[in-house]
């Protein structure tokens, strides 16, 4: 009988299932604008309609965006989703590393459910070295799993002047974040002692691919603190996230990295026109 062979599966996995969970993240660049300048309102209306649109294909769990402006777009945001009902977690307000204004490329957290906490945090300086921008953070409850979440978007490889020197600083940036940010995972992991299962996610600027980053040890320091990323898998044509334009080449820019989380399907990538960059999406497993 059914209810036999699922009494005892539920003994063989020690009386839990898993709960299948779709993370995304996107970067949405400058969102909703689209563009670094001032735009009409109706185009803005149309950029979140889109945003919306291909998020509601995707229909995740959690969401974790960057480049988006403020709170308000995170809410109209939500609002275009309907009847899909999404809470805002949190959005960040981090100072722009220029101007010293509220920045207009913060990174923010939507979720179905509610979070036990969440916040966002600034990146510290570490002697020369200034990371731009910080994290957003959450702590969601999934049953009886806890599930710490980041959305982040690490320093760009843009280069006013300075050559070599300035490129290796944008690589420094990084490394120093993921430094960081690994230092926090760890610290909530003594305050919250049964949070034990984590996503990283976001716009990383580096990848494994180009010679650009081969000396860069950002993702690797995120593998060897027991992160897996579900893309690494798949060859470079199956995983671009972020297309070539100009001299830059096809790259994987956005990732979706797990701890204590098993991918139970292929990652996706949804393509479309409304940002710079893909969409991905990864399904993991609680248990």
């Amino acid at each position: 009988m059914w209810w036999l062979a699922a009494l005892l599966f539920a003994l063989l996995t020690g009386g839990a299932l898993g709960e299948t969970i779709r993370i995304a993240t996107w970067n949405l660049q400058w969102f909703p604008a689209g563009t670094t300048r001032a735009v009409p309102s109706e185009v803005e209306a149309a950029n979140i309609k889109g945003a919306a649109d291909v998020l509601k294909l995707a229909n995740p769990d959690v969401l974790m965006i960057q480049e988006v402006r403020d709170w308000e777009t995170c809410q109209r945001l939500a609002a275009a989703l309907l009847p899909e009902k999404y809470e805002v977690i949190i959005c960040s307000a981090f100072r722009d590393e220029f101007s010293g204004g509220i920045g207009r490329q913060q990174v923010a957290i939507l979720a179905k459910r509610s979070a036990e906490v969440a916040w966002a945090e600034r990146w510290k300086s570490s002697g020369r070295v200034d990371p731009p921008r910080g994290f957003a953070f959450a702590l969601i409850r999934f049953g009886n799993t806890e599930l710490g979440f980041y959305s982040l978007h690490l320093k760009s490889n843009l280069v006013f002047s300075g050559g070599e020197k300035a490129v290796q600083m944008n690589i420094r940036k990084r490394e120093v974040s993921a430094e960081q940010l690994l230092f926090h995972q760890r610290d909530l992991g003594r305050t919250y002692p049964s949070l034990n299962k984590w996503i990283v996610a976001g716009d990383f600027n580096t990848n494994r691919d180009q010679e650009l980053f081969v000396s860069e040890a950002t993702l690797g320091t995120f593998e060897k603190a027991g992160f897996s990323d579900p893309l690494a898998r798949r060859p470079l044509s199956e995983r671009v996230t972020h297309p070539g334009s100009g001299k830059y080449p096809d790259a994987t820019f956005d990732y979706v990295l797990a701890k204590g989380l098993r991918a139970v399907a292929t990652p996706e990538i949804i393509k479309s026109s409304v940002s710079d960059h893909f969409l991905v999406v990864v399904e993991v497993e609680t248990q």
